[in-house]
This record gives C-alpha cells, sequence and structure tokens, in this order.
C-alpha cells in the first residue's frame, strides 16, 4: 500500500496540516501510523466529512445509497423510492446473476461484484470515491439443507455471502460516510427463530444483528455513522405460489405475506430518518414473532421422511413414551420396504424398552378386512406394544372436533416431537414439529381417545 504524508494529504484534501493530525489521533483516518515522527496516511484514504457541520449542511448534490443485493424484489422498490425521493443510487450485483432492465433502463450506477472474491469486493468498493449517504446491505445466500446428507460448503458459502462479505462492505465502505450517513442491514427473523431447514441461513443471520451492535459501538463514535437492523418476516414475491410460504400465513397474526414495496419502505425510514436510532433491530414481520414459534420442518417427501422416522424410532431411548395415531392410510401398512422398515422399527424400539401405545382409528365393520393385513397380525401378537381401536363413526358421533387434530394420524415423543402424517398425495408424506402448543393439542387428544379405546385384539376375533 502507499502512502503520503501529512503535507501531501493537506494539500490533496484541501485542509490544514493540524486539521490533519487532529483527525488521525481521533481515529478518524484509519491505516495512519507514526514513522519516527511523521505520520504515514495510506493513500486511497477517503477524507472525512467535518462532523462539526456535517448536521446542518445541504448540499446541492443528491446523496448516494449504496444498495448490495439490488436486483433482489426488495432492492428494486426500494430503488424506486430512492430514486422518486432523488437520491442517486450505486447498485451492486453478484456477478453472473440477471439484472432486471427496469435497473438497466433507471439512472442506477450497477457494479457487477463478486461476494466470494475478498480482493473483488476490495477493489470495487474502493473505487467508490464519493460521499456516501447509505448503504443497505440486502444479499443473501439461502439454500435449503438435507439434514441426513449435510453439505458442509454449502454452510460455509452462506457466511461467506451473508456475513464476511458484509462485513467487509460495512468496514470499507463506512470510511466514506459522515454524521448524517445511516447503514441498515436486512436481517431475517429466522435470527431469533432458528430454522429447521437452513442453519446456514438462520445462523449467518444471528451473527449479523450481533455485527450491527458491535459496529454501533465502534463507527458510530468513528464516523458519526447509524447503523441497523430490519429484521425482515415472511416475503411474497418470487416465493409467492411456494407452498412453504403460503403456509406461514397461519402462523401470522395478519394472515398474508409481507411485500416487497412495504419492507422496502421501512428501509427507507431507517435510512432517513429514526435519528436517535443506533444499533437497533427494526421487526416487520406481520406479528409472526409474537405468535408461538412454528418449530416444525418443511413437508417431506416419503424418502426423507421415513429416514427420519427412522432416526427417531432408533434413537429414542428405553423408558421413553411414545403415543401413536393410526388412521389407516392408504400409504400405511404396505408392502413398501421403507415402511416394511419402519414397522420393524416399531418393535425393535419396544424391545429395548420404549412404551409404546397405538391406537387405530377405522369403522369397526372393517375390522375383519384389517385383520387379513401381516403388519396388523404382528401388533395382535405383540405383548410389548399396546394396541387399542376406536370406532370412527363413534367418534364422529360423540368427539367430532377431535377429527380435525387427528387428521391422517401421528406419533408423539414424550412431550417434545411429534410426526405428523400428511395425506398420500404422491409430493409429501410428513412432517416433524417441537412446537410446544401442537404437541400439547395432540397429547390431549391422545387422552381423549383412551376414554374411548378397546383393546384390538378384542376387535379382531
Amino acid at each position: 500500500m502507499e502512502y503520503l504524508t501529512v503535507k501531501q494529504t493537506a494539500k490533496l484534501w484541501g485542509i490544514s496540516e493540524r486539521r490533519i493530525i487532529n483527525l488521525i489521533k481521533n481515529g478518524r483516518i484509519p491505516g495512519s501510523f507514526k514513522n519516527g515522527m511523521c505520520w504515514s496516511i495510506p493513500k486511497d484514504a477517503h477524507k472525512p466529512v467535518d462532523k462539526r457541520n456535517a448536521l446542518f449542511k445541504e448540499t446541492e448534490d443528491k446523496k448516494i445509497v449504496v444498495i448490495a443485493g439490488v436486483n433482489s424484489d426488495i432492492g428494486k422498490s426500494l430503488c424506486k423510492i430512492l430514486l422518486e425521493a432523488g437520491y442517486r443510487i450505486i447498485g451492486l450485483y453478484q456477478k453472473n446473476s440477471p439484472v432486471d432492465k427496469e435497473l438497466k433502463d433507471a439512472d442506477i450506477q450497477l457494479k457487477e461484484i463478486d461476494y466470494f472474491d475478498r480482493q473483488n469486493l476490495l477493489s470495487v468498493t474502493r473505487g467508490i470515491q464519493e460521499d456516501i449517504f447509505g448503504f443497505v446491505f440486502m444479499e443473501i445466500y439461502f439454500q435449503m439443507e438435507d439434514v441426513l446428507d449435510f453439505d458442509y460448503d454449502q454452510f460455509e458459502n452462506s457466511f461467506r455471502v451473508n456475513v464476511f462479505a458484509a462485513n467487509l462492505l460495512v468496514r470499507e465502505l463506512v470510511k466514506k460516510m459522515n454524521y448524517e450517513s445511516s447503514i441498515v442491514m436486512v436481517n431475517s427473523i429466522e435470527a431469533y427463530r432458528g430454522s429447521f431447514g437452513a442453519s446456514a441461513y438462520a445462523s449467518s443471520q444471528a451473527a449479523k444483528v450481533n455485527l450491527v451492535q458491535t459496529y454501533a459501538n465502534v463507527f458510530t463514535e468513528m464516523y458519526g455513522v447509524r447503523i441497523n437492523s430490519l429484521m425482515s418476516g415472511w416475503i411474497g414475491g418470487v416465493m409467492e405460489n411456494d407452498d412453504t410460504f403460503n403456509k406461514a400465513k397461519d402462523s401470522i397474526p395478519m394472515k398474508r405475506l409481507g411485500n416487497p414495496f412495504e419492507i422496502a419502505d421501512d428501509i427507507f425510514l431507517m435510512l432517513t430518518r429514526h435519528k436517535y436510532m443506533n444499533g437497533s433491530s427494526l421487526v416487520s414481520d406481520g406479528g409472526y414473532l409474537s405468535m408461538d414459534a412454528q418449530s416444525r420442518t418443511e413437508d417431506l417427501d416419503s424418502g426423507k421422511f421415513y429416514k427420519i422416522l427412522d432416526k427417531y424410532f432408533t434413537e429414542t431411548k428405553s423408558g421413553s413414551s411414545m403415543w401413536i395415531v393410526s388412521t389407516m392410510m392408504e400409504n400405511e401398512w404396505n408392502e413398501e420396504p421403507a415402511e416394511r422398515k419402519f414397522i420393524q422399527s416399531n418393535f425393535d424400539a419396544a424391545e429395548r424398552g420404549v412404551d409404546i401405545h397405538r391406537i387405530f382409528i377405522f369403522e369397526k365393520e372393517h375390522a375383519q378386512e384389517y385383520k387379513k393385513n401381516p403388519y396388523i397380525k404382528r401388533y395382535l401378537s405383540s405383548s410389548k406394544i399396546k394396541s387399542y381401536f376406536v370406532d370412527l363413526n363413534e367418534l364422529k358421533e360423540k368427539h367430532s372436533s377431535l377429527l380435525g387434530i387427528i387428521e391422517n394420524g401421528w406419533i408423539g415423543i414424550d412431550d417434545y416431537a411429534l410426526l405428523v402424517d400428511l395425506p398420500s398425495d404422491g409430493t409429501s408424506r410428513g412432517y416433524v414439529t417441537m412446537n410446544k402448543l401442537e404437541i400439547k393439542k395432540a397429547k390431549n387428544c391422545f387422552q381423549d381417545l383412551q376414554t374411548m379405546e378397546q383393546p384390538l385384539k378384542e376387535i379382531m376375533k
């Protein structure tokens, strides 16, 4: 790195040498150091704005906002808001990723960037010579994970983009900011909840929350900037037709997904208003976090669901309790290898000392039909598994409200997990939940069923 003397820097920036030395001593010219009796200043150092006048100074130049992730739905919405308000935009987008025509046609300076390449990030940020009013980091790396076949490269890539690149961009761009500037890091509410299917994403978002608090401790004093997080909830747009996103509506008090413009509007207010907010996180999620945590997997296909079933039945220890409701679905009790293995795991768990109580629900008139099933025969002959029966017609007559809880059946394990069956529609087989409210509701239902149960052997005589 090349360095300048105090005299050379004073001439370049048009201020006094005494002012340069004061700025160095106040930590406002990063990278400067004393070499003997003289100071050395990085040649590419950005001239700090005079904070004594920054709060009151109006400039004729349009203020510049840098947006990382400009080609996202939220990024495009934010661009419209900023352009209408008279701001200039420098938009950063990942190398080789598509850029919408509306961004190319707008008055936006677009810069291709590689979030995985540190030198490229440094080159692009150091190439921005203007004073910056605001910086918004909304680029995300998100991939669903396979719990049983975990991709460690994917986990590391998530941190490279979501944390490492974010950290570098903030630390480089903050040097070009002043006492009226603001930084907004767009995070996710999964930072607070974690995730069954995207641990890398959730944990990297949590890391960003802590970084924001750290930046506020350091950079507000040094440069005067405000830096905050916007914790975004479930947002529609490109994922509007995704079943997982649509099912999330049930867990949102407003009963709808957010839209990109709403989040963009929140970001704009954090950039231009909220003057005393610093190191904080603003939640914009329609009330999702105020509800009990979902704490459940996505809907799983047969392969993944049976793998998880096998894992639970294999690892559940002696003394644990399994309380199971079977509704005799078409995809149960067949000759598929996965189903055969699952049935065997029931008996293996019982042999280990797991207390298994299974209630079969069907119409009593079909008892002789089910009696021929080889797996039912095994339950009838087992002394280790408690097998009971509840007549479906009687259930409809006396406790019809339970049907909405039972649905297609489930496996409860103590009070900590519920493995829920889904109808055989060719796409999903079931899901796993640790939602305390859902487990409690199922267990209460099971206890109500026990008041109606009869030994399976008596029905099959």
